[in-house]
């Protein structure tokens, strides 16, 4: 089942994804705020940093289908239900979510409401009840919406940067040593998981019934002051820690009604004092990580508060230093008028005045170039005083009205201009804004689609039906070289199987299988097995069966597998550190077929070296030509360091041997994988690519040595 949660993370939303994951649902979830640092400790699930009432919520049900929405509604903490603009806010997300998920046919929607809407109490409750009605009116057959009615919401949380709920307060105050607060009166609660248990009985359910309907959900018990102190005396008798004031927690109405339980076979199984040790169990591993949160956003409020401060002086010392500008600057204008204009015939027709209210207009806008236009008046009207009028016959004169009429429409009309642009200007910055939003949420939801689809790949590998997909992976092992083949069947075995670990193990004259190479350098394996050492592995081989090794430790591998090249054993693959619940009937079968379709590919490439061995080889000898012989030298080694190489160079001296005789005595001390070959035509030195690493060429060396040949293991870059 696909479940698409929207709501904020918190102590609900954290548990309803725990249990939906526990119920191997797909898990998405629209958060409506970015808190990536809150993740940590959050089962698998794809997020969404979208706002609820996002148009691209569409683009979200679209890409999901899901096949049951949930909307944390009443315990959304995005929701500040205080402020005046939250009821328009959160039923414009509702309305936003129930309309895209008709559209898309979403068949169920869960709608978590609250006590409180029972009685439309505080402003939480009057805009939770009008969600209802708003999902009343959306819900059509087809289509079915449940709304559910909790009491209060109590529990640990799964996040240590979740905000804890008032009873966990308590509990992590009174676990520090400080007062803790009691319920003001007997309250009704439910533990988060048993919320979620309610939330998944409603996906998981199919009744018939009507489209829309609510329902009351209970808790396991009741709770008072003087209980709550006994708890968390119990719980802390070391503490130090005292019961002072109260708390009052939301949604008191208790449940009546037991609806709920008989048509979902819903029981509440936590009680208070389970749900309080759980609580504790969870400080005890996150109080100094909660403690430091908690005393990091305590300081971020108060420099919140300093800043804001701050700012607020900042604002007042802008303003007054602003009219301090406006006043010198109309000082200045008014002494150039005063002394300039009568003195200076060059300045006689220059309005000084005017040319302060432009410069405030256009610099400081319509506020103060008001102030600038009744500095101006006054300043015009003490220069007329000083001439001998009086003030009514100056009020009253035409030319003096319209001078200061015409200081204000200059001074309006320059502001005017200038704001329109402004504006105008911050919209084209907002337009540009939201389309980088845009295109940040487009970016964001083809990075979450392309995680989907590579879930979904995944996924697809491990169906037994995906024919199409084991193909294209298998169709690596289309090489012709037999070393290819073998290093290409590592990544396909770990990549179908879905095991970091794979070794395999070449079968060798001595009867030793030798290990070849892993996925990884953890493979937990030995370097050389004796197959008669672990009877219940070779039975299993040797009738060309798989392997299943279904105890605890040990040397075994989990899963091994025989390839046989007509009847001779030539190699075994292992996979190490497989899931208990990946063994199966399945996996056993797909296993066989990789091992046929590998043993296929390596008949192949048999066939190829047959075919191609005198292009390769002196004639009836195991001695590569010089050419083929360094071809192979860089493959294995290039770009490995000697100490990690699963192949090894020796140097052999020849000391007067010929080919045939020093084909027929190296080929008798080495194994069939390890190569011999010259460097350069007549050389009096023959070279071994041993198939070990730098420890065990030592042993090579050893062994050649006892048969008289001198020889030193060297570098790539020695011979």
């Amino acid at each position: 089942m696909k479940v698409l949660i929207i709501g904020s993370y918190g102590l609900v939303v954290g548990n309803l994804i725990a249990r939906m994951h526990r119920e191997k649902c797909d898990v998405y979830v629209l958060t409506g705020k970015r808190k990536v640092d809150k993740r940590k400790g959050m089962p698998r699930h794809i997020a969404f940093f979208f706002q609820e009432d996002s148009a691209d919520l569409k683009y979200v049900i679209q890409g999901i289908m899901p096949d049951y929405l949930i909307f944390a509604g009443a315990w959304d903490e995005n929701y500040e239900w205080e402020k005046e603009e939250c009821a328009s806010a959160f039923s414009s997300a509702l309305v936003n979510i129930l309309s895209w998920a008709k559209e898309y046919k979403i068949p169920k929607v869960c709608y978590l409401s609250c006590m409180d809407a029972a009685t439309e109490q505080e402003a939480r409750g009057k805009i939770v009840r009008d969600g209802e009605r708003i999902c009343e009116t959306y819900a059509e057959p087809g289509f079915e919406i449940t709304a559910l009615r909790v009491p209060y919401v109590y529990g640990a949380s799964l996040c240590a940067e979740d905000t804890l709920d008032l009873l966990s307060e308590q509990c992590f105050l009174a676990r520090g040593g400080e007062d803790y607060r009691l319920p003001s009166i007997t309250s009704e609660l439910i533990y988060v998981t048993d919320l979620a248990d309610a939330v998944f009985r409603v996906g998981k359910e199919s009744l018939d019934q009507n489209p829309f309907s609510c329902y009351e959900v209970g808790g396991k018990e009741r709770i008072d002051g003087s209980a709550f102190t006994s708890y968390i005396e119990k719980l802390y008798e070391k503490s130090a820690a005292k019961a002072s004031g109260e708390i009052q927690l939301t949604d008191i109405h208790t449940s009546e009604s037991s609806a709920f339980n008989e048509d979902f076979g819903y029981t509440p199984r936590i009680d208070v004092t389970t749900g309080l040790e759980r609580i504790e169990n969870f400080l005890s591993k996150n109080h100094k990580k909660i403690a430091q949160i908690r005393r990091n956003k305590r300081q971020e409020e108060l420099q919140e508060k300093s800043q804001s401060v701050k700012a607020q002086i900042k604002q007042g010392m802008t303003i007054v230093i602003h009219i301090f500008e406006n006043l010198l600057v109309f000082a200045v204008a008014f002494a150039a008028q005063y002394f300039l204009n009568g003195e200076n015939s060059a300045f006689l027709h220059v309005d000084f005045l005017l040319l302060y209210i432009v410069l405030m207009a256009l610099k400081r806008g319509v506020g103060e170039s008001i102030l600038a236009v009744l500095l101006a008046a006054s300043a015009n009207l003490w220069m007329a005083l000083l001439e001998g009028g009086t003030v009514s016959s100056i009020m009253s004169q035409y030319q003096f009205v319209l001078q200061v009429l015409f200081y204000f429409v200059i001074a309006i009309g320059i502001s005017y201009s200038f704001l329109l642009h402004r504006t105008r200007l911050k919209e084209r910055m907002d337009q540009l804004r939201e389309l980088e939003e845009e295109y940040t949420r487009i970016i964001d939801i083809n990075r979450t689609n392309v995680e989907i689809k590579k879930a979904f790949e995944d996924r697809l590998i491990n169906y037994g039906d995906s024919i199409g997909k084991i193909y294209n992976v298998v169709s690596e092992l289309d090489v012709l070289e037999v070393d290819k083949v073998i290093m290409a069947s590592l990544r396909v075995v770990s990549k179908i199987m879905s095991v970091k670990d794979v070794s395999i193990y070449y079968a060798g004259t001595d009867q030793y299988f030798h290990f070849v190479g892993a996925t990884t350098k953890e493979t937990g394996g030995l370097r050389t097995i004796l197959l008669s050492e672990y009877k219940e592995l070779e039975e299993a081989l040797l009738e060309g069966d798989v392997f299943i090794n279904h105890e605890i430790g040990g040397e075994l591998p989990r899963m091994a597998a025989p390839i046989y090249s007509g009847n001779k054993l030539i190699y075994i693959i292992m996979l190490w550190h497989m899931e208990f619940e990946e063994i199966n009937l399945y996996k056993k079968n797909l296993f066989l077929v990789l091992v046929k379709i590998i043993t296929s590919s390596l008949e192949k490439g048999y066939q190829y070296e047959k075919v191609g061995r005198n292009q390769e080889y002196y004639e009836d000898t195991n001695i590569m030509l010089p050419d083929a012989f360094r071809n192979r030298i860089e493959e294995q080694l290039k770009g490995v360091p000697q100490e990690e190489a699963e192949y090894t160079l020796v140097c052999v001296a020849a000391e007067g041997r010929d080919r045939t005789q020093l084909n027929m005595e190296l080929s008798g001390l080495l194994r069939d994988s390890d190569r011999i070959g010259y460097l350069k035509e007549g050389s009096d030195y023959i070279y071994i690519l041993a198939h070990t690493n730098f420890d065990g060429a030592e042993f090579v060396v050893r062994k050649l040595t006892r048969e008289g040949f001198r020889c030193k293991v060297v570098t790539k870059d020695e011979h």
